[in-house]
């Protein structure tokens, strides 16, 4: 029998900069990094940002089992800005799982609607296409 992990729930600190960076350049509101939150399971943390204003949900991606799966979602259930947290099982085993919040999002191949509904900026979005046009 799978023993449930230890999860630790923290706020951001310096260990997660490269992370809040990588937000801040590109969230149209990078005060939700005030209210974000770091998920730890026996290393290093997974910073999880929440949804308000223009960010309608957000997602963690996690190549573990199922039992580290629901104790990152209980981790996050019932926190402000976290509504509807679920796990979401990747069909193919080349995606990660998943933890989610929010509304579910855009099922399309859209870059700039999914980019809207995480709460990028325009500017954050362009550039995304951007790249992806030239691959």
């Amino acid at each position: 029998m799978k023993r449930t992990p230890t999860v630790e729930v923290r706020p951001p600190d310096r260990r997660d900069e490269w992370a809040a960076s990588w937000y801040r350049e590109r969230l149209d509101d990078p005060t939700l990094l005030d209210a974000a939150v770091v998920i730890v399971l026996d290393g290093p943390g997974s910073m999880a940002v929440p949804s308000r204003g223009r960010r309608l949900g957000g997602y963690l991606s996690v190549d573990d089992d199922v039992t580290v799966l629901r104790a990152m979602r209980d981790a996050l259930d019932g926190r402000e800005g976290f509504p509807h947290v679920r796990v979401r099982l990747s069909e193919h085993p080349e995606v990660c799982h998943r933890v989610e919040w929010g509304p579910a999002p855009p099922e399309c191949d859209d870059h700039a609607l999914r980019g809207r509904f995480y709460g990028y900026s325009e500017q954050a979005i362009a550039a995304y296409v951007d790249e992806a046009r030239e691959e």
